[in-house]
């Protein structure tokens, strides 16, 4: 399982993926647009089944 942590501001998203282990696999800042976050989580998708693992996201 995967740890996925979304800190949202006004106009931007940082997110932190890490496993279980407490690694951080992926670290991002990104804008609040609708097209950037589709983006980002077509990416955290695509990182997840090359590590045949899902996520449980946490809004901060």
């Amino acid at each position: 399982m995967l740890f996925l942590g979304i800190d949202q501001h006004a106009r931007q998203l940082t997110i932190s993926l890490g496993d279980q282990q407490g690694d951080v696999l992926l670290a991002r800042q990104f804008s609040t647009r609708p097209a950037k976050i589709l983006q980002i989580f077509d990416q955290l998708t695509h990182l997840c089944a090359e590590h045949n693992e899902s996520f449980i996201a946490v809004h901060e």
